[in-house]
């Protein structure tokens, strides 16, 4: 044993051989041309991906024919290149947003970021929504309206809320969002959207509904246009609303103008028949219009009637008596309105 560790000793202490030493370095050698040629290989794009990049970029950018979809004022310059989504790739760029545009119509979606020029830090994010109709586009800008908004006089559907601009504006609905409150910023927001209606010229929208409820207490600015599934009842589409104040809360007065009585008078028994369905109590009354429903339900009233093409009634009122009153004045708002489909 101890010869064997003797010789050990005498080996491990013995020098290389020239050979060991070429072995080595030839060892080396290849490792080094290895890793030469995968940084090399990593530097270098494959073709196909340089493809599929510019590919891409392309398809974010309207056709060289297209009329730019924005106009941008003196100050402003783009940040990024336009971006255009339809129906199938809304969610892709507003997640949890997009059944409301959806449901409403929506067409198409540009939007750009851009930035006050020689300031990249202070940017906006403008939002166009292409919703097919003026009605359809003022359903969005209703849903979406913040309640501290403050309005603006250049436009009926206009209104400015904290770092924000937001403007329905014939069929389409305007989203501005700039990165802080500056009010270089704000001013450049309500530039770049006097240019988009300058661009796009569209007459008054045509949404005569908003003017077939009673004046009295009416929130103009809370008038709403539901485009689909009107309070939690499939089908029930394209239903107007208005808050009123009621003693100890709020009631709401609904219309919705259908393509002919029969239409209206069916639309009335589904919503009945719905609200019965969820433990509602039905009742009858002559006001406003004979064979008038009045639905007890959850520690509210609901009344609901049909008056020539429209189905409508109040929603949600805190007592029989204050949604009767309300119901009655909504009716002989509807008798003085046109019948045609």
């Amino acid at each position: 044993m101890s010869d064997l560790c003797s010789n050990n000793a005498h080996l491990s202490g013995r020098p290389r051989s020239r050979r060991q030493t070429l072995i080595g370095l030839f060892v080396f050698a290849v490792l080094a041309a290895a890793a030469f040629w995968i940084c090399w290989a990593q530097s270098r794009f494959n073709p196909a991906v340089l493809n599929y990049l510019a590919g891409a970029v392309v398809a974010t950018q309207p056709p060289a024919s297209a009329e730019p979809f924005l106009e941008l004022p003196e100050g402003l310059s783009p940040l990024s290149p336009p971006e255009r989504f339809d129906r199938e790739t809304l969610a892709d760029k507003i997640n949890g947003k997009a059944e409301l545009y959806l449901s409403a119509g929506f067409v198409r979606l540009h939007c750009q970021r851009l930035a006050l020029a020689g300031r990249p830090q202070d940017w906006l994010e403008a939002f166009v929504y292409d919703m097919g109709t003026a009605p359809n586009a003022y359903a969005v800008f209703s849903q979406q309206r913040r309640s501290d908004g403050t309005p603006l006089g250049f436009a009926e559907f206009a209104y400015r809320a904290e770092n924000a601009l937001f403007l329905a504006h014939g069929s389409f609905y305007l989203e501005l969002i700039a990165s802080s409150k500056d009010s270089r910023l704000l001013d450049a927001m309500e530039a770049l959207a006097r240019g988009f209606m300058a661009q796009r010229p569209a007459a008054g929208a045509a949404i005569a509904e908003r003017d077939l409820f009673p004046r009295e207490g009416l929130d103009e600015a809370g008038i709403r246009l539901i485009p689909a599934d009107a309070f939690g009842l499939a089908g029930l589409d394209r239903v107007f609303t208005a808050a009123y104040a009621a003693d100890g809360g709020e009631m709401t007065a609904f219309l919705s103008r259908r393509e002919s009585p029969r239409e209206a008078v069916d639309r009335a028994r589904a919503y009945v028949d719905f609200l019965k369905a969820y433990g509602g109590e039905v009742s009858l009354a002559d006001k406003p219009v004979g064979g008038t429903s009045v639905i007890a339900i959850l520690d509210t009233y609901e009344v609901v009637f049909a008056l020539g093409p429209f189905l409508a009634g109040v929603h949600e009122a805190p007592s029989r008596e204050e949604a009767l009153a309300l119901a009655v004045r909504l009716a002989e708002k509807l008798k003085e309105a046109p019948h045609g489909p």
